[in-house]
């Protein structure tokens, strides 16, 4: 049986954003998209990659007003990207083998991981993506 490699996983469908785009926008963007995480590009290049997890620290975060009582919606829309996300985050090729992106997902507690093959994103790998396999052959 031959080894299994992040392409064979990997979700190919994008949504990403940019360093500008205002969190709100990406809030409507994930829960339309069903994504809890989502590659942030810039001329064509990853930069970084905010998830859902940031969206609701930045409704906390020092970025917003003390004592501002706003609606989290409101709060989003004045907060950008590149206030929060996570510049440079850590990538896998599309020919990583998959017991190595399981430890790194479970090591570092990430939900997912860009795949970059010669310097351009190509896809997505998230632990939903090993559940996916591992209830489909079971």
């Amino acid at each position: 049986m031959a080894m299994l490699q992040v392409k064979d996983l990997m979700s190919h469908e994008l949504e990403v954003v940019s360093p500008d785009t205002h969190l709100h926008d990406v809030l409507i963007k994930m829960n339309r998209a069903g994504y809890r995480h989502l590659p942030v590009v810039a001329n064509d290049k990853l930069v970084g990659i905010v998830t859902d997890r940031d969206l609701r620290l930045a409704v906390n975060s020092p970025v917003v007003k003390e004592g501002a009582d706003l609606k989290r919606e409101t709060v989003l829309d004045g907060v950008r990207v590149v206030d929060c996300m996570t510049p440079d985050p850590q990538c896998v090729s599309s020919n990583t083998p998959l017991h190595e992106v399981a430890d790194l997902l479970s090591l570092n507690k990430f939900g997912a991981m860009p795949v970059v093959d010669d310097g351009k994103l190509v896809g997505m790998i998230s632990y939903v993506d090993f559940l996916k396999h591992y209830a489909a052959n079971r």
